[in-house]
């Protein structure tokens, strides 16, 4: 080589060296998820924010694995929980916080002036004083520990030697206004108050081993939140991702010096101190945390705590409340804070891998268990014709059906796994008449009409692709599904009168207890009933009926063996007893087999819980699981236990001839409409399924349709409401505001036509509503346009509102928070304005809109006035206004909201 293309080649080849240094210096100094626009080679898909929701959960699930104790992973900025396990841990039991509360000790020292962030102290190992002596568990050192010091090796030496000086009052205001001793709101039901004393504070206090100081995990884990988010106390929400709802409860005031040398000191945990054996700082993101080890009420038994975040950083110095990413709880019983630290390292390394994307790519492969050539042959009963379609494909169209109403994902994610199973285990159910399964509830209900399946529905098929459910044989198991179990899932042997396997001997469901149609009665004239229980030789007592009695009742609570006296003795099982009943007089009666039979007069009174057979997965219960932050693989462990999820199963497709024991099995109902009572079996064609009635109830509803809606309609509008009044419950509970307590009333029209007529309103109004009754449009109106759930908690608000204050609040006011809740006001942001009205003039102008473009603007402009305070005065402030109560009866109408409540 000549000297000039030496040089030419050596010249190149510091060209390049130095753009790999700037390349990676650039990354070093961007978050780990950013790519430049024109970065070469293939781009990265980012995970979604959703997606790393359910690698967090999987995560944190996955490291705490036996231990009891809870995780909780949040976003410190906007307070939206991103995964929870054990929430009843987290949310309702109040404990010591031991080391963690050491934090919020030197704040108070800093804010009083007794120390400051290079204040030193000689640890002497112990210290003793009116009944404590504490010692420490650091290394011993002869130089003194300035405050990181101290945080880093959760000196207790240092932090018990400010007893003298520090004022407990001040510290216990301090704990105050970071809302220890009060609920945090989060919205999730239950949770504890924990505990802060006015009492005699003393030395243990200050290291979070004393009497006055309990706390619940998610107080302590929105508490650290405020030390570092520019002291922001935030309520901590289950919400969308696309939609986070950011309620800040108040200010905690804490200098940026006070807040760095916090940081630097939680810093110090993980670099050298307490937390070090986790090896955090060694990962690709920057953590920070404080280790907690306390005493546990019973005096004897260790619990561990961790609290950490997650900074887009490189140093102590770079860490603002903007990058912040990420705070992660753990809580552990029978442990130190150390092997917390260890649990979390788990979810860390998760986080860190999803931000890259490496998870996207994993989950973008081709999953091993449900190729491509895996197909289904499914009936559609309704259009009489056969559709072949992937297994994929048939899962989202069941679904859509199935699951139509179900807004959170991780009980979607469940309800494809069962799906999933269901089908590949009985494949070829039907394959003497042509097809593998159909589309009624013999099987499961299917549509094949892809545009019937929500982004959740798909994105729930997609995390799950050719995740099935196996037992302790790693075959497929046996799976079923239902509405609601009433408290206690069936019992397969007890039901049927067959051995089943061991996962199907029914579990307590608290989680349903809190969903509508728990508790129903049905009166029956015997005369019915006795022509009812005539119409099938294993009921036939002859033409009179002198009693029932339930002489035999399983674990669960279900009539396993009803006793008939009349001409005639008969001995049936409960199961069967309902059929009968339901298949003669309409399955609206008799939702379970789990119910009392007394006499009144001349009729029968039954008194239940539960809709459907109540076997395997309860729909309701899964659906409160999972807006406590229970993950799918969480569900699944309730309903199914001992069984496990598995993507690398072996393809056990059956077809009749081969030994198949799914076909042995009673045709079982399989859905929301089976729950409800609604059974089909080898005796019963898809044209004898039962009529529906205009009118169902619940605890805090009665929803009625004057246009014979389907059943299963009005039960997912039962369902709808329930839901919001949960979430309204988290609303305005900060506010001390109190939800309605007699049944309001939610009518559907059953024409346009009829609606305008009896309200006044005109076509593209959606519904409207007058003290506690709520007046729709047809429901199948609202249904098609796809505005049914918005609308329910659009004027479900209104109920709430006028129950507060009657007429005495303002339009704009009552509108914009309308809006807020039912989750329409970033659909509204393209019909709005950008002059501001006045609010004298908006009042005016929303009290009689021209046209629905008029109202959608005036709509934008009220959310846009609520929002603001909403920022300005936080949440509870805002619904605090509407107590002003004033006399009179006001009309509130919902309208039309873009590309999802249009009527015309």
């Amino acid at each position: 080589m000549s000297r000039l293309k030496l040089s030419r080649h050596l010249l190149s080849l510091l060209l390049i060296t130095v753009l790999q240094v700037l390349v990676c210096s650039c990354a070093q100094k961007e978050p780990v998820a950013r790519q430049p626009e024109d970065a070469p080679g293939p781009k990265q898909p980012a995970a979604t924010a959703a997606e790393i929701d359910r690698v967090l959960t999987k995560a944190a699930t996955e490291a705490l694995g036996e231990r009891e104790g809870a995780v909780l992973v949040i976003d410190p900025r906007l307070g939206r929980l991103r995964a929870v396990v054990n929430p009843r841990l987290a949310f309702e039991q109040a404990f010591p916080p031991g080391s963690t509360i050491k934090s919020f000790t030197a704040l108070t020292a800093l804010q009083a002036g007794l120390i400051d962030e290079e204040s030193a102290t000689l640890c002497r190992g112990r210290f003793t004083t009116d009944g404590l002596d504490v010692v420490c568990s650091h290394p011993k050192s002869n130089t003194p520990f300035n405050l990181s010091h101290a945080l880093g090796y959760s000196c207790n030496y240092y932090f018990a030697n400010l007893s003298g000086r520090i004022s407990f009052g001040l510290f216990r205001r301090t704990l105050a206004t970071a809302g220890f001793g009060q609920k945090t709101g989060v919205n999730a039901g239950g949770e504890s108050d924990g505990m802060l004393r006015d009492g005699d504070w003393r030395v243990r206090d200050l290291l979070g081993e004393g009497d006055n100081l309990l706390v619940t995990p998610i107080q302590l884990l929105t508490a650290y939140c405020a030390l570092f988010n520019g002291g922001r106390v935030l309520q901590p929400q289950i919400s969308d991702p696309a939609n986070p709802n950011i309620s800040e409860r108040r200010s905690l005031h804490i200098q940026e010096s006070h807040r760095s040398a916090l940081i630097k000191g939680m810093r110090g945990a993980v670099e050298y101190g307490t937390a070090e054996k986790a090896e955090l700082s060694n990962l690709p993101i920057f953590v920070f945390g404080k280790t907690g080890t306390s005493t546990s009420s019973n005096g004897f038994r260790r619990q561990g705590w961790f609290v950490s975040f997650a900074a887009d950083a490189h140093s102590v110095t770079e860490v603002t409340p903007e990058s912040l990413e990420l705070a992660v709880l753990v809580f552990v019983k029978r442990s130190h804070g150390s092997d917390a630290a260890l649990v979390s390292r788990h979810v860390y390394e998760e986080y860190a891998r999803a931000k890259k994307g490496e998870e996207a790519r994993e989950e973008s492969a081709p999953p091993k268990s449900a190729p491509e050539s895996t197909s289904v042959k499914v009936k559609v009963i309704s259009e009489n014709r056969v559709v072949t379609v992937s297994l994929e494909d048939y899962v989202t169209g069941v679904l859509s059906v199935e699951a139509a109403v179900e807004d959170q994902i991780e009980a979607l994610r469940a309800q494809a796994i069962i799906s999933r199973t269901y089908a590949l285990k009985n494949i070829g159910r039907h394959a003497d008449e042509g097809f593998d399964l159909c589309s009624n509830t013999h099987c499961q209900q299917f549509v094949a009409d892809e545009s019937r399946a929500s982004e959740k529905i798909r994105l729930a098929v997609a995390d799950t692709a050719g995740e099935v459910l196996l037992d302790e044989k790693g075959e497929l198991a046996d799976v079923y599904f239902h509405a609601a179990c009433g408290g206690h899932t069936a019992n397969f042997e007890s039901l049927w009168g067959s051995p089943g396997p061991g996962y199907l001997r029914g579990v307590r469901d608290d989680y349903c207890a809190t969903m509508p149609n728990r508790d129903w009665t049905d009166e029956i004239p015997a005369s019915k009933l006795v022509n009812a229980l005539v119409s099938d030789p294993l009921t036939d007592c002859g033409k009179r009926l002198d009693d029932v009695v339930v002489t035999k009742r399983d674990a669960t609570g279900r009539a396993e063996v009803i006793a008939i006296e009349g001409e005639r003795r008969r001995q049936v099982r409960g199961w069967a007893f309902k059929l009968i009943v339901g298949r003669a007089l309409g399955w609206n009666l008799l939702k379970s087999s789990r119910f009392t039979v007394s006499r009144s007069g001349s009729a029968f009174v039954f008194r239940g819980t539960g809709f459907g057979h109540g076997l395997g997965l309860c729909q309701n219960g899964a659906h409160v699981m999972a807006r406590r932050g229970g993950s799918c693989e969480q569900i699944l462990e309730k309903y199914f236990p001992g069984t496990r999820t598995s993507r690398e199963h072996r393809e056990t497709i059956r077809r009749p001839g081969e030994d198949s024991a799914a076909l042995l099995l009673p045709a079982i109902l399989q859905s929301t409409a089976d729950a409800t009572s609604r059974i089909t079996s080898a005796k019963f064609s898809p044209n004898e399924l039962p009529l529906i009635p205009e009118s169902l109830s619940s605890e805090h509803f009665r929803v009625t349709s004057s246009g014979g809606s389907a059943r299963s309609d009005l039960e997912t509008t039962l369902r709808l409401l329930e839901a919001a009044r949960l979430d309204m419950l988290a609303r305005v509970g900060p506010a001390s505001i109190p939800l309605p307590q007699n049944p309001i009333e939610v009518f559907f029209h059953s024409t346009t036509g009829q609606f305008i007529s009896a309200t006044g309103q005109a076509s593209w109004v959606a519904g409207v509503t007058r003290g506690q009754r709520i007046e729709l449009q047809p429901l199948a109106v609202l249904k098609r346009r796809r505005i049914l759930p918005s609308t329910l908690r659009h004027e479900y608000t209104h109920a709430v509102i006028e129950a507060v204050s009657g007429d005495g609040a303002p339009r704009w006011l009552t509108e914009g928070l309308a809006i807020s809740f039912a989750g329409e006001g970033r659909l509204l942001s393209g019909s709005g304005s950008k002059r501001r009205l006045p609010l004298e003039g908006l009042e005016q102008r929303l009290a009689h809109p021209r046209s629905a473009a008029e109202m959608r603007t005036l709509y934008f402009a009220a959310y846009r006035e609520v929002q603001e305070l909403i920022s300005k005065e936080g949440e509870p402030a805002v619904w605090k206004r509407l107590k002003v109560r004033a006399s009179g009866n006001s009309v509130c109408a919902s309208a039309s909201v873009p590309s999802q409540n249009t009527i015309n």
